[in-house]
């Protein structure tokens, strides 16, 4: 189990070099079309859909990040206040049902990409597959976070949840 999370720990900092370049390309890509649009009175698609498209995959990588550390909105005023017997049950329960959703999530991205397959996009002119892969490539990080998150719950430890404070 150790190299399993040790693993996704060197995973996880992929990741959120991925997440920071993506919103530096967002960032780019919208000032470079503002000072476009602004200064020069000029506009072109490409940029347009560059922020767009990273915005896509950001969004799928930075959700596979929250699930991983508990920063997902979650409504658990009421299952503070069960016994402990109850409280371990639902919150694995969610668990379960969490990675369900991963599990259709992927399956179902994986379908659309044969969709999208030879349809191309106007500006940046490359195949929406690569676009929608960004939804079963985040549904498959997050269904491997969902799988550490239950095996250490079985076995009675868990991985260090965000602090109260930063969310």
């Amino acid at each position: 189990m150790r190299i399993f999370t040790g693993a996704l720990d060197f995973l996880e900092k992929i990741l959120r070099v991925a997440t920071s370049c993506l919103f530096a390309v967002m960032v780019a890509s919208i000032a470079y079309q503002i000072v476009l649009r602004y200064i020069f009175s000029k506009a072109n698609a490409w940029s347009e859909e560059l922020a767009r498209y990273a915005f896509v995959w950001l969004v799928m990588l930075a959700a596979s990040l929250g699930a991983r550390r508990g920063r997902h909105m979650c409504i658990d005023f009421i299952v503070d206040k069960l016994p402990i017997p109850l409280k371990t049950f639902i919150t694995f329960g969610t668990r379960l049902l969490a990675l369900f959703f991963f599990i259709i999530l992927g399956w179902k991205g994986a379908e659309l990409l044969s969709f999208t397959m030879n349809q191309n996009s106007t500006g940046l002119e490359i195949s929406m597959a690569f676009i929608y892969l960004a939804i079963p490539v985040g549904a498959f990080f997050m269904i491997l976070f969902s799988v550490e998150d239950i095996l250490l719950r079985l076995a009675g430890g868990s991985l260090p949840a965000a602090s109260k404070e930063a969310v």
